[in-house]
């Protein structure tokens, strides 16, 4: 008898199966605007085929279905488009446009971890987005800001030699870590006035020497904040991608909830050092000028004692919640960290494999800043850098840091000659778009004179690096950070044929990029 219960369970829960497989392939097969693509399994999608590198498989899959084709992520539907002709719409800037979201309001794995509501990157509502984005705007884009963040960077920058010189000329650095450390520590001096300390805590790790930095409790803390500020990229693809049944599943939940942990550790550690700072505030006389950075900024702004341009109105005149502010915060230090730190290892790389290519980027360097390598680089040089741009532009064409970019609809809209109902997610392939044919002659060399000729169109091509405000900043910390290493030392990989190592989440990370560094002879 019970062995009979038990086979009818099963044949009914087979049923059901059958059942469940044949109506997701029917709505599969049945769909609207059907795309090339790989055909899903049910539940989990084509996550199956993802490889390690999420940059590496877009690239794959476009070889194989064209500028134009789809993905399941589950149940939900990706629209790939490769091709700048089909992203024209998205990306056009326009207010309250239609792709104004990366991501749809029904995205369980981001509302889970509190991304949509928060910010600049992911937040949903479009005033409480634009607000922010304007004030990041008419702060960290102004010169005032800039021409002080310029010599923060050399005195991280001379902070790092210091524990260079102290290991050794012989010393084989890899430089995938070091450039980690030294632009979280100058980010934390920029956002918040505030010492990381991770440059010394990683010279401490190296040298056995960790207890003489400073206290170890106080390393302690930086280490873990490092950390904090890696995960968060895989907390957000993870997030993003996998469906609440997968997140659940046993033997992955704990896994979830680790990621949910070190996400939570990381806002609480925030939320303590906006307190911290909003006491410094208070304490601070109201006669004596507040420290000009970008943490306080946010505690201050539409508040007496408000330090930024005004930029409130009749719906933004409010000053931000720690919530507000603690959301701004970590995307500023998190997006800054790695976009810099990545973007200079790979730099480094193709320099090391393009002599001729260095050798007039230091010719550059040396024509507009002089051969003294102790000189102080001023705000109004880096305007003259301009191989420098091209060389970092290129680099950011050939190797994207930012390979992908995910937008949502509003509203139904056209794209490609199809029409597409609201809440559709598109990905954009950026490194595809960068080295498409169509667009670029020879796209797999490396070539930094595309963007010294204005008469080629290359010049004119669009090409998706940093984004909006954080664009100058980005730029500027790349162009002192390659003059301030290039003019003094000589660089060699110290293995010219091994491969660079890396992997992409959100950001393209460089895992390696072990080099020697010797003093120029000038």
């Amino acid at each position: 008898m019970i062995s009979t219960s038990f086979t009818e369970i099963l044949s009914i829960l087979f049923v059901c199966l059958i059942i469940y497989v044949s109506h997701y392939y029917y709505k599969y097969f049945t769909r609207e605007n059907p795309l090339p693509g790989p055909i899903p399994l049910p539940l989990i999608g084509n996550l199956f085929q993802i490889c390690s590198d999420t940059a590496v498989w877009p690239s794959k899959l476009q070889e194989k279905y064209g500028d134009f084709y789809e993905v399941y992520v589950g149940s939900r539907r990706l629209i790939w488009l490769c091709s700048e002709d089909l992203i024209q719409k998205i990306m056009k800037p326009t207010i309250n446009g239609n792709f104004h979201n990366l991501v749809s309001a029904d995205n369980d794995g981001l509302e889970e971890i509190g991304l949509l509501d928060s910010g600049v990157v992911y937040n949903l509502n479009y005033k409480n987005w634009e607000y922010h984005r304007r004030f990041y705007a008419r702060t960290i884009a102004k010169p005032l800001f800039l021409i002080q963040t310029l010599s923060i960077i050399q005195e991280e920058f001379k902070e790092m030699e210091n524990y260079w010189e102290n290991l050794g000329e012989d010393t084989v650095l890899d430089l995938s870590h070091w450039m980690k450390r030294y632009f979280t520590d100058t980010l934390f001096l920029i956002a918040a006035n505030k010492q990381a300390r991770s440059l010394a805590s990683y010279y401490g790790s190296l040298s056995g020497k960790r207890n003489e930095c400073t206290s170890e409790s106080i390393l302690k803390e930086s280490d873990t904040f490092l950390e904090a500020v890696d995960g968060f990229a895989m907390c957000l693809i993870y997030f993003l991608l996998f469906p609440k049944i997968v997140r659940n599943f046993p033997g992955i939940k704990s896994y979830t909830q680790r990621l949910k942990n070190q996400l939570n550790w990381f806002r609480n550690s925030t939320l303590n050092i906006i307190k911290e700072r909003r006491e410094e505030i208070e304490r601070t006389p109201e006669d004596q000028q507040l420290t000009y950075d970008i943490l306080t900024m946010f505690i201050t702004i539409n508040t007496p004692r408000d330090i930024t341009e005004k930029i409130a109105d009749n719906l933004h005149d409010k000053p931000m919640s720690d919530e507000e502010i603690c959301g701004n915060f970590i995307e500023t230090i998190t997006g800054g960290i790695d976009t810099s730190s990545n973007s200079i290892c790979f730099i480094i790389h193709y320099l090391s494999h393009y002599p001729n290519v260095k050798g007039r980027l230091m010719e550059e360097f040396d024509r507009v800043l002089g051969k003294d390598p102790n000189y102080k680089i001023t705000y109004d040089d880096i305007g003259k850098l301009e191989y420098c741009e091209a060389v970092i532009s290129e680099c950011s064409r050939i190797f994207s840091v930012l390979p992908i970019l995910f937008k949502n609809n509003a509203n139904p809209d056209e794209i490609g000659g199809l029409t597409f109902p609201a809440n559709t997610q598109f990905y954009i392939n950026f490194q595809g778009i960068h080295k498409h044919k169509s667009l670029w002659e020879n796209p797999e060399e490396f070539n930094p004179e595309r963007f010294m000729d204005k008469t080629n169109p290359e010049s004119k091509n669009p090409l998706y690096t940093f984004g909006g405000p954080g664009r100058n900043l980005g730029m500027m910390e790349l162009k002192v950070t390659l003059a301030l290493l290039y003019r003094k030392y000589d660089v060699e990989l110290a293995d010219m044929k091994a491969p660079i190592k890396f992997h992409t989440t959100v950001v393209r990370t460089c895992d390696e990029l072990k080099v020697r560094i010797k003093k120029r002879k000038i």
